[in-house]
């Protein structure tokens, strides 16, 4: 970009001929603009001082006021003048507190100030990586065109400028950056790398800055428990064990967040553990258990023999269906095959200060078609309540056929993402929704202490339930138990999730915490049995018995539905209480 040494103060207008593509804040070379004496300084000011660069010619996005100027916290400028003095820089970060702008602004600042630098931004995923692409390049547009060299390539996934520099993006696959020299690395959330990828992509990407000496690395994450990458360089950063300079910023150095706005953020999320981790840049301990020591010895002192026993062992029953309490089912689905098994959860939920597991089914023979007339058979005896069952894999079978075939009602609806269309019944088991669900069971299991359980089986399960490295839960691996029951004590327990829980029932209190204290039922559809019911072998009691039935006399559409449904079970031999 050339410039003319004039001080008239008056700047001229770029011929568009000398613009990318026509675009008004995309310089190429050959434009050229008449300099004032503030111009030059500004100019020269920029180049030596990241700082003043960031806070006269930054341009965010306010979400209430639209574009203007940043202002910089103070833990921010200490993140960048850490950036500007230091090779090696990882920041172990609270949520929302400006990371992807940090990114931006010494990116941007490298890229204009510094000749033929090679700067790589890689996230852990695409669209990631593409969405702080585009914040750098919308923050480059904001600048003036006489402080920025101009554009000679300007694409979606980088961008060379006349000075030398680029700027493109990658992500955290196994051949991330191979093959290229970089001058700048920016990584993103690396503490959320599967661990299976971490070590292939750390051996990629690092040997990318060893041919200079002045190359440099800047990580920024949240934690993600421990024994993982992010984990291990920051934490011998503190320990001064390394070469990396270490910085920390937490949630209260950003202005406006106070104890009133922990709390309320604590509501919002459902857990205080979720909250240390997202905000309290807390590395909650890899392989911790569901269950504590004292909490694994209160809950052993509940577990007994289930009063009836059917379905040839399958199916264990503590309390008999009464229709004048509520219920809460969660389902696991398996394919049959003599490993996983499919696992039906029953929980009373009336009274929430003691929410007692009353019922369960487990086998791991019976196959997903079969498992959908056995599921719709339990349902009923429960009274229909709603149920959440994971759709995943041999479970969307089972999810559509009770919904589409035999017309079940009470199918809870749950999915990660908004945009999921509506018409795909069941729970859309993901990251996500298994980490919201294992946080709101602990909420329940292990901050209030409500559950009672009584089947040993899920005692032990839950034992063996532990957090991994990237953050998921399941059984720990190398040993013979699975942990189909604790997921299907999950989704049960998922039922009081609030904005699920308003859909089922009246909210009459809430907690502290924002999650429901006392509920009512709502009539959320019939509750009688169809008459398929089969009869049941109380293997506790060798003898044929069945589970009550009950059925609601109240319904709308036909005031002779109860007289019918009576007569026609009279009919087969049934004995009224």
């Amino acid at each position: 970009m050339s410039t003319k040494s004039q001080t008239t103060g008056k700047k001229q207008q770029v011929n568009s001929k000398h613009l990318y593509l026509g675009n008004k804040n995309l310089p190429t070379e050959k434009a050229e603009f008449e300099w004032s004496p503030k111009m030059v300084s500004d100019l020269k000011k920029c180049e030596k001082n990241l700082l003043f660069f960031a806070e006269n010619f930054f341009t965010i996005i306010n979400l209430d006021r639209g574009r203007e100027k940043i202002s910089l916290h103070k833990c921010q400028k200490r993140v960048l003048r850490a950036l500007r003095d230091n090779r090696f820089n990882i920041v172990l970060a609270s949520r929302q507190v400006g990371k992807t702008t940090m990114m931006t602004i010494y990116t941007l600042w490298v890229a204009c100030f510094s000749e033929d630098q090679r700067i790589l931004v890689v996230a852990n995923k695409e669209q990631t990586a593409i969405n702080i692409f585009k914040r750098i390049r919308l923050a480059y547009e904001q600048l003036p065109n006489w402080l920025k060299p101009g554009v000679v390539e300007y694409g979606k996934t980088s961008m060379t400028l006349t000075n030398g520099s680029s700027i493109g993006i990658s992500t955290t696959s196994s051949d991330a950056g191979r093959g290229d020299s970089c001058n700048c690395l920016v990584l993103d959330e690396l503490a959320f790398i599967d661990n299976h990828l971490v070590e292939s992509f750390w051996k990629s990407v690092y040997p990318i800055i060893s041919s200079s000496k002045k190359s440099k690395i800047f990580i920024a994450s949240t934690p993600n428990g421990t024994g993982n990458l992010f984990h291990d360089i920051y934490s011998n950063a503190v320990k001064g064990n390394n070469n990396w300079t270490s910085s920390r910023i937490d949630w209260w150095e950003i202005p406006g967040r106070d104890d009133k706005w922990k709390q309320d953020t604590i509501k919002s999320l459902g857990s205080t553990q979720i909250f240390d981790q997202e905000f309290g840049c807390q590395f909650i301990e890899t392989g911790e258990s569901v269950l504590d020591d004292e909490l694994i010895r209160k809950t052993s002192l509940t577990i007994s023999k289930p009063t009836h026993i059917f379905e040839d062992g399958d199916y264990h029953v503590w309390k008999l269906p009464d229709d004048t309490r509520t219920y809460s089912v969660g389902v696991d689905i398996a394919e049959g095959v003599g490993d996983a098994a499919s696992v039906i959860q029953v929980l009373d939920i009336t009274d929430l200060t003691e929410i007692e597991q009353v019922a369960i089914y487990h086998s791991n023979q019976i196959s997903p078609y079969n498992f959908t007339t056995k599921l719709l058979e339990i349902l009923q005896q429960w009274g229909s309540p709603p149920a959440l069952i994971e759709r995943n894999n041999c479970g969307a079978q089972v999810v559509d056929t009770l919904a589409n075939v035999h017309g079940y009602e009470n199918i809870v609806n749950y999915s990660p993402s908004k945009n999921q269309p509506i018409e795909r019944p069941g729970v859309i088991a993901h990251t996500n929704t298994k980490y919201k669900g294992v946080m709101n069971m602990k909420y329940w299991l292990s901050e209030i202490y409500s559950v009672v359980l009584h089947d040993n089986e899920t005692l032990e399960e839950l034992k063996t339930f532990v957090r991994y490295p990237n953050g998921t839960w399941k059984a720990i691996k190398g040993t013979s138990v699975q942990d189909d029951r604790v997921m299907s004590l999950i989704w049960a327990l998922m039922i009081l999730e609030t904005g699920i829980t308003e859909q089922y029932f009246e909210v009459v209190e809430t907690d502290k915490h924002n999650k429901p204290a006392i509920i009512d039922r709502l009539d959320y559809g019939e509750r009688y049995f169809s008459n398929t019911l089969s009869m049941y072998q109380d293997e506790v009691r060798s003898n044929y018995s069945t589970l009550p039935i009950y059925i609601d006399s109240d319904n709308g559409d036909d005031p002779t539905f109860y007289d019918k449904e009576v007569t026609d079970l009279q009919e087969q031999g049934w004995t009224f209480l």
